[in-house]
């Protein structure tokens, strides 16, 4: 049995190296979150490297991070990235072990690399582990991201950039999920209507701003914008950057001269801005609308147009021979140049001006501020949602009988908005808990779960130095695998590039092999049969939407030219709604091309049992659905719905009752007619599955033109046509 843990989250406690000699992951599960926290703190190289790259030490959650993780994802383990390999099969499979373990193969990997002889390699090094599958489609991108997030080394803009495309290039992915739309902070309220109400999230730029920054967007010390470039000039011209001093060779003259050309600048664009506000005025005034806005606007754009004519007026007349009297009159010019009216909220929001850079961020920072996509990506969760992520867990994804699937979700918590007040003649900062930042109803200590693939999980843990947690009842399920550093192919990797630091990004990860049979690690993917209850305690890849792994009898029928609308109508009454398991519900989704969303998970199953069922019912039969409506609002007792529903239904679903009131009467004749009936009705609707007038009626066949094709068929004598027609069934 496993250790009592809070939330998952292990006690603080040190083990020692004894304890993984027994292969006893239970009791390794109680090694401490911060156990490896005496790392080498430095940026640097493979070559100073323990868990997870030079900053070595782990998060620890506080009471209400516990509570909140426990009370939506139940108990966890905390477990660490500790290798990986391929199986035979060519499948990229990731290892998850306990902290201490991850530590001590990270450790141990990095000696072998860089070791000169063979002899002082320890190859007793052998761990219990749990495999993840990585899907074949994603293993390249993948791996890459996750090698980098591993080793933590900073990287150039360039390099960055061409990473940065595969985490936000994936569907239905970490990216995509994110809440830009409703969690984007808005203190400005400028995605509102006229009527001050939040614009539908199609029409909200926070993901597109998220995206921009991924693509280069306001970059740390790149901006050239006015601001910055005064700003920068500053930096330069107070030497509070000796370096760049120096290197610059600025004199008095050049400054003048840099000064200047910013003036000229700042005139043009002030131009330009005043055009735009003479513009909006003669608009306004062309509509008879209110122009009291625009006229400020214009009355704004005069004075600045006014100043940048006088400061450079001013600067040419001034001369270099009273240096100190030049000096001030640059700084005073470059710090109103540097002044923003209106700062942006977070880097690259739009329609607010480039952020304004400080002086590391413009000389430090601009170099190599980010060793992976996912550290870019907890930036931008904290500047542009005003969030931190406070867990990356691993959690049950599929709802198929006998599938165990991992997939990775983020629990974000909204931060409080820092306020600043005098108090006894200090300024005190606190955390004001009442404000949304524009975000209606999102307020300080909000959570949010973002689900994802399970690599993308693991990555950002790593980045955000925050265990991998998995659930208990995954960890408990599924089968783990002894281990081992595998030594000989670190050897060939020391061998190939003799030095650490220029070790390909595979080859960053842990090397380790099985002890077992590779050949027993199965990688089968989600819906495949399960033949044994073994099979079912592997962790599976997860299915995307390929309804070609379920083909069977009464399957949709596949065709290159289908009909415009699915006529696959699988559910044909309610009694058989209702005897539908969870299982054959997610498989009939599925099979079904009008479904083209994405499947819940169990957690969010648990919390609405009804969620498959609002999924599935719109794409069934409409007699079925009207059936299922009618029901749940006389359980609900409210009977004026009902009475309502019933006052909507079909001449099919009306037929189709008459029917079955007709066999519980005795009158089989008369239910075969009424049955023939609604199969016509049937028959001259395009869609079953759609209600009646949901779509044009000219889509549907005539009534009058069907009732007399059928009249025509029944009439005709197919013995006058011999052997013509058989084994074509006729209505």
């Amino acid at each position: 049995m496993l250790p009592t843990l809070i939330c998952g989250f292990a006690p603080n406690n040190h083990l020692g190296v004894s304890l993984l000699r027994n292969h006893n992951p239970t009791a390794i599960l109680s090694g401490a979150i911060n156990s490896n926290a005496d790392g080498d703190n430095d940026r640097g190289t493979l070559s100073n490297n323990s868990l997870y790259g030079p900053a070595s030490s782990f998060s620890s959650p506080d009471a209400f991070t516990e509570s909140q993780i426990s009370k939506i994802f139940g108990d966890c383990v905390p477990l660490s990235l500790a290798g990986r390999c391929k199986t035979n099969n060519n499948v990229d499979m990731i290892f998850l072990s306990s902290m201490e373990e991850g530590r001590i193969i990270s450790e141990s990997y990095n000696k072998c690399i860089q070791s000169d002889e063979d002899d002082n390699v320890n190859e007793d090094i052998d761990i219990s582990v749990l495999p993840i599958p990585i899907s074949s489609s994603l293993s390249s991108s993948a791996m890459k991201l996750l090698s980098h997030s591993y080793t933590s080394e900073p990287l150039s803009k360039s390099v960055l950039l061409s990473l940065n495309s595969l985490l936000v290039n994936r569907d239905l992915g970490l990216f995509d999920n994110m809440p830009w739309s409703t969690w984007s902070v808005d203190p400005d309220l400028k995605e509102r209507d006229a009527a001050n109400n939040v614009v539908d999230a199609k029409y909200a730029m926070g993901k597109r701003v998220a995206y921009q920054r991924f693509m280069g967007k306001d970059w740390q010390g790149r901006s050239l914008s006015l601001t910055n470039l005064a700003k920068r000039l500053r930096y330069m011209l107070e030497g509070l950057d000796e370096e760049t001093k120096n290197d610059s060779g600025s004199d008095d003259e050049m400054m003048l001269s840099l000064s200047q050309r910013l003036l000229e600048l700042e005139i043009t664009e002030a131009t330009m801005f005043m055009a735009e506000c003479e513009k909006n005025l003669a608009i306004a005034n062309t509509s008879e609308n209110d122009d009291t806005k625009e006229l400020e606007q214009l009355e704004k754009a005069r004075a600045r147009l006014q100043l940048a004519e006088t400061s450079l007026s001013a600067l040419e007349g001034a001369t270099t021979d009273n240096q100190g009297k030049a000096q001030s009159l640059i700084l005073a010019i470059l710090d109103k140049l540097s002044e923003q009216e209106n700062p942006p909220p977070y880097r690259g929001a739009i329609g607010y001006p480039a952020k304004l850079d400080t002086k590391k961020e413009m000389f430090e920072d601009s170099v190599l501020p980010y060793s992976s996509p996912y550290e870019l990506l907890n930036e931008v969760i904290s500047e542009q949602l005003n969030s931190e992520v406070i867990g990356c867990v691993l959690e049950q994804s599929s709802l198929l009988e006998g599938n165990l699937v991992v997939g990775g979700s983020l629990l974000l918590k909204r931060k409080g908005v820092k306020r600043t007040t005098s108090l006894a003649g200090e300024t005190v900062s606190y955390s004001d808990d009442d404000d949304d930042f524009g975000n209606e109803g999102v307020l300080p200590r909000s959570m949010y779960v973002v689900e994802c693939f399970p690599d993308e999980a693991i990555g950002l843990a790593m980045s955000s130095r925050l265990p991998i947690l998995v659930q208990r009842e995954v960890y408990d399920r599924a089968a783990t695998k002894d281990v081992e550093l595998d030594v000989t192919q670190a050897l060939n990797i020391r061998n190939e590039t003799k030095r650490a630091e220029s070790l390909s990004y595979l080859n960053r990860i842990p090397l380790v092999r099985i002890l077992e049979d590779i050949a027993d690690l199965t990688t089968q993917v989600e819906g495949d049969r399960v033949l044994s209850k073994t099979q079912s305690r592997f962790i599976r890849i997860p299915l995307t939407t390929n309804p070609t792994l379920f083909d069977g009898p009464n399957q949709v029928p596949q065709s290159s030219a289908g009909p415009v609308f699915s006529t696959f109508n699988p559910v044909a009454s309610l009694d058989e709604f209702d005897a539908l398991s969870d299982d054959d519900k997610v498989r009939l989704l599925l099979k079904l091309e009008s479904f083209k969303g994405v499947l819940p998970r169990p957690r969010a199953l648990r919390s609405d049992p009804s969620l498959l069922d609002n999924i599935l019912l719109p794409l069934i039969d409409e007699s079925v659905r009207r059936q299922y409506q009618i029901r749940d609002a006389e359980r609900r007792g409210d009977f004026r719905e009902a009475n309502a529903l019933r006052e909507e239904i079909s001449p099919r679903q009306r037929a189709l009752e008459e029917a079955q009131a007709a066999r519980d009467a005795g009158l089989e004749e008369r239910a075969l007619q009424l049955e023939e009936e609604a199969e016509l009705y049937k028959a001259l609707r395009a869609d079953v599955t759609q209600d009646e007038g949901s779509y044009s009626r000219f889509l549907d066949r005539d009534d009058w033109y069907e009732r007399e094709t059928k009249a025509r068929i029944k009439r005709l004598d197919k013995k006058k046509f011999g052997t013509l027609l058989d084994g074509i069934d006729l209505p």
